[in-house]
């Protein structure tokens, strides 16, 4: 199995573009919050854990989450493209020591570079459909619905979420960067590592991981 990984901060749209790819290549697309619901939806015993920790408002701790995502890779043969995990030094220390306890490989390891003051104009301009089984995401200049505040695929109210602002963006970012720095330095030296430059139209960004990862597969 080879094991890719998407990393960047929170607005640059790997999730997006992680969902994309997995239509164009044999990748199992894993998220933590994925796999968290997974455990918990379950109800194995890190799935209970994790449920606990979580209604008390606290963080999952970094072996919890080591656990449920190797828990998850157990006898899967398929490629996995990884959105979201590693998010600190740790984790991403103990997923090297699984891999090569595994047999598995560590493919591409992609970082999407956007400048912050990009990202925090995506993140503040932000609006997401009301509707939790829709979740269609728009931008007031990048991506404007057809009706202001109003969703285009279902017509459900658009929100602002709460932690869209630039306070709560600001904040986030000195956060991220703290455990981000140090995990972006230990993958530099992967040989798979790929500075990804993110600061472009959506569909640019796609052809380009498109290219990326067919020279992969």
């Amino acid at each position: 199995m080879n094991i890719h990984i998407l990393l960047g901060p929170p607005g640059s749209g790997k999730g997006t573009q992680a969902k994309r790819l997995i239509g164009n290549f044999p990748l199992l697309h894993l998220s933590t919050g994925d796999i968290l619901r997974d455990a918990v939806s379950k109800g194995t015993v890190l799935g209970q854990k994790v449920k606990t920790t979580m209604a008390e408002g606290k963080l999952v701790d970094d072996n919890t989450i080591n656990g449920l995502v190797f828990d998850r890779l157990k006898g899967e043969t398929q490629d996995v493209l990884f959105d979201g995990y590693p998010r600190t030094l740790q984790q991403a220390e103990a997923l090297q020591v699984f891999i090569a306890q595994e047999g598995h490989q560590l493919g591409r390891v992609v970082n999407v570079e956007v400048p912050q003051e990009v990202l925090e104009s995506r993140v503040v301009g932000r609006r997401v459909c009301s509707n939790a089984a829709c979740g269609a995401i728009f931008h007031l200049e990048t991506k404007p619905s057809q009706v202001s505040g109003v969703c285009d695929l279902c017509g459900s109210p658009l929100k602002h979420r709460s932690d869209d602002t630039s306070e709560s963006f600001k904040q986030r970012m000195n956060e991220f960067n703290a455990t981000f720095l140090p995990l972006l330095s230990f993958y530099k030296t992967s040989p798979g590592f790929v500075p990804f430059n993110g600061n472009r139209n959506s569909e640019d960004v796609f052809q380009s991981l498109l290219t990326l990862f067919t020279e992969t597969h």
